[in-house]
């Protein structure tokens, strides 16, 4: 679904590699390397439904994974050590190795990686025009590199997003650096298509992706400078106007067309993860807004009627943001046949947007009525694929966000069978709604649905769930990894004195290591200790004051 290499292209490489008697050359070092990397990362979604077996000719996938990545890692040191420089070939290789690293969890191994790839990327000269015509080679090699650049680039403003960091690219995509698709025909191996000027092309949605990074790149929120709601609301303005006009119909957010699901197979899936990405940008547009809300709560802010109104309709607008990205993870988990996934994106944001909604829902009067809304249609809802939260501020109960969460954590628990990712995710988010229950008291229940059958049924699920966590562990490399204050996730709204009583909170983002969860490597683990441990290890730096403004 990434788009990293074009079929036909990598299939014309890999023949050319397979009739050679023996390698002399670092590229050809650096392609053995890339069939490896891609085999190890495809092994990741095995077993599946069109696959149901552990094993591949009688060898299980965990010891194919070891072997390949035990393999490629000695040969990409001997490619490296002959030629520090570089390739298309290696830029590749080390993106897979990168998204192995983020399948399992290891998020911070991917941004090192990815960093890597990027220098890389810069001293190939991929990433300009100018060095690109330069270098003599064809407009098919051309377009693979610009290409593999839009995938860097994409995930490297993803990531400088999810982890409150720089991003390690700089400014937006040049003219020259977005790819062509005339040049990569589908005739060649990829999907059919029925003719017809808005037929998708199978790289459209990586394309769409860049270009959403390159509109938050512009005009997102800067880091450590507080909330301007005046300011966020100017930016979802012109998100509307300048990136949700433009989209193509077979992506469009309401009422997409799907003529061409059918003979463009991934296409659905594509759609879902454009759509997921959205909402997940229009959550992090939003998201500073939660370090408004102090200890004396919202109400008791100093500002005048206006920005209280506009406060509390952004709050709900964040909460539409949320539930949005979480019906399309479901789609996209039901499209996947709703099975056993470790696909990072899914669980990611799953985990993610039902972190906002608990905080949203531990406000005793969320969500605040629409009494200042006027009469009729709301003012910026003349077209719902405009302004695609505008139509459900309004309709936003703290039942249906409680209600996701649950679905959410229900989700994690499931892959967590197979996902050490979900699996600290589940137990993260688990800790997180009894913390939410403990510290709400009174009539303002933070799961308080309405009816005192819904909230004993939430909360003996609650309970539920947190006596479970006794029983969950993690390895002492996860533990070591939270230990920081510097890895907590930055806009948490609480002050230190709350988080005293949250020092085993960390985000999933955060994460610095988590096991593979194959059978070989749970029966060797002799480092696993009690999640309860947490609290101990994470004294340190939990009692200490943390300066949320950076």
């Amino acid at each position: 679904m990434d788009q990293l290499v074009h079929l036909p292209w990598f299939l014309a490489k890999y023949q050319q590699w397979w009739i050679i008697e023996r390698m002399r050359l670092v590229a050809e070092v650096d392609i053995a390397v890339l069939i490896l990397r891609v085999c190890s990362y495809a092994s990741q979604f095995l077993p599946s439904p069109g696959y149901t077996l552990d094993k591949i000719r009688g060898v299980s996938l965990a010891d194919i994974r070891k072997t390949c990545d035990e393999t490629a890692d000695s040969l990409a040191a001997i490619a490296t050590a002959a030629d520090g420089r570089g390739s298309l070939i290696r830029i590749q290789h080390l993106a897979f190795f990168g998204l192995r690293c983020q399948i399992e969890g290891n998020i911070i191994a991917f941004w090192d990686v990815l960093s890597r790839a990027i220098r890389v990327a810069q001293s190939v000269g991929i990433h300009n025009e100018g060095a690109r015509s330069r270098q003599g080679i064809d407009e098919t090699e051309q377009e693979m590199e610009r290409r593999t650049f839009c995938n860097l680039y994409i995930w490297d403003s993803l990531l400088s997003r999810q982890l409150d960091r720089i991003a390690f690219t700089s400014g937006c995509l040049r003219p020259g650096e977005w790819p062509r698709f005339h040049l990569l025909r589908n005739g060649d191996g990829g999907d059919s298509l029925e003719p017809g000027p808005d037929a998708p092309d199978p790289f459209t949605e990586r394309l769409l992706q860049a270009r959403l990074a390159d509109f938050w790149r512009s005009v997102g929120p800067i880091q450590g400078v507080e909330y301007d709601m005046m300011v966020g609301e100017e930016r979802y303005d012109k998100f509307c106007r300048e990136y949700l006009s433009q989209l193509p119909p077979a992506f469009a957010l309401v009422d997409p067309d799907e003529r061409w699901d059918a003979s463009v197979p991934k296409l659905p899936l594509q759609r879902q993860l454009l759509h997921i990405a959205i909402y997940d940008s229009l959550c992090w547009n939003f998201r500073p807004l939660l370090l408004l809300h102090g200890r004396d709560g919202v109400e008791n802010l100093p500002l005048p009627t206006y920005k209280r109104v506009l406060l509390g309709s952004q709050e709900k607008a964040l909460a539409v943001a949320a539930l949005r990205a979480m019906d399309g993870v479901t789609q996209l988990h039901a499209l996947l046949g709703g099975c056993h996934t470790r696909l990072a994106g899914l669980i990611f944001s799953t985990f993610e947007t039902a972190v906002l909604l608990v905080y949203l829902c531990m406000d005793p009067i969320f969500p605040r009525n629409c009494q200042h809304a006027p009469q009729g249609p709301p003012p910026r809802a003349f077209n719902t694929k405009m302004d695609p939260l505008q139509a459900g501020i309004c309709n936003v109960t703290r039942h249906a966000c409680v209600q996701a969460v649950q679905g959410a954590l229900e989700r994690l628990q499931m892959l967590a069978e197979v996902s050490s990712m979900a699996d600290v995710g589940a137990s993260t988010l688990t800790r997180l709604l009894g913390k939410a229950s403990e510290t709400s008291t009174g009539a303002g229940t933070w799961a308080d649905t309405g009816t005192g059958t819904e909230r004993n049924e939430v909360a003996l699920s609650q309970n539920q769930e947190v006596g479970n966590t006794t029983t969950t562990t993690t390895t002492s490399s996860q533990l070591g990894a939270t230990s920081a204050a510097g890895e907590v996730a930055s806009w948490l709204p609480f002050e230190p004195a709350d988080l005293r009583s949250m020092k085993d909170f960390t985000s999933v983002g955060d994460m610095a290591s988590w096991p593979s969860f194959d059978p070989p490597t749970m029966d060797s683990r002799d480092d696993v200790v009690s999640m309860s441990t947490t609290q101990d290890i994470q004294s340190d730096w939990a009692t200490s004051t943390i300066d949320f403004s950076h």
